[in-house]
């Protein structure tokens, strides 16, 4: 029940490109996300893939680690590696811990980007995702409801949206 009202609510709040004034993001919506693909799957894989292509990503972590999904990658984007400082970030639900270890250990640099999924699982996961949308080192995060994605980009003002996919 608490995904559902949260869905209703998110609807009511989210925007499509048109409510965004960030170039930075409005590429990335128009020219990533919402990009016509072949990919199938969940919501969040087809994000996860997508982003991987757009931001031409070459070292990616994945917490906790997924074999499977490891291989999908490995087989759609040869080139990337697990390595660190990491081009992207992908967490299976958002976790306090490992967000403070990556702020701390500096595993990201100014075009990381993490994606974390299953936001609204719980009233829990939605607690951590606004707490890490305020850790002062984020400047961006977006909203997608089955997922979001966080940014810590120095040249861009803080902003937080919430985007229909």
């Amino acid at each position: 029940m608490y995904r559902f009202i949260s869905y209703i609510k998110f609807l009511f709040s989210a925007t499509n490109q048109h409510g965004v004034h960030s170039p930075f993001i409005y590429n990335f919506v128009t020219k990533c996300l919402y990009k016509k693909s072949k990919i199938r799957g969940p919501k969040h894989i087809k994000v996860l893939l997508k982003s991987l292509a757009y931001f031409k990503v070459e070292n990616i972590r994945i917490v906790p680690k997924d074999p499977s999904l490891e291989n999908l990658i490995m087989k759609s984007f040869p080139q990337i590696k697990f390595n660190q400082p990491e081009d992207l970030i992908f967490m299976d639900s958002p976790n306090n811990e490992l967000f403070t270890l990556i702020i701390k250990e500096k595993t990201y640099h100014n075009d990381t980007m993490v994606l974390i999924r299953d936001l609204y699982k719980n009233k829990k996961n939605t607690q951590v995702w606004e707490v890490f949308k305020q850790n002062e080192n984020v400047t961006v995060s977006v909203d997608m409801f089955n997922c979001g994605a966080l940014f810590f980009r120095k040249e861009q003002a803080k902003e937080h949206f919430k985007i229909r996919i």
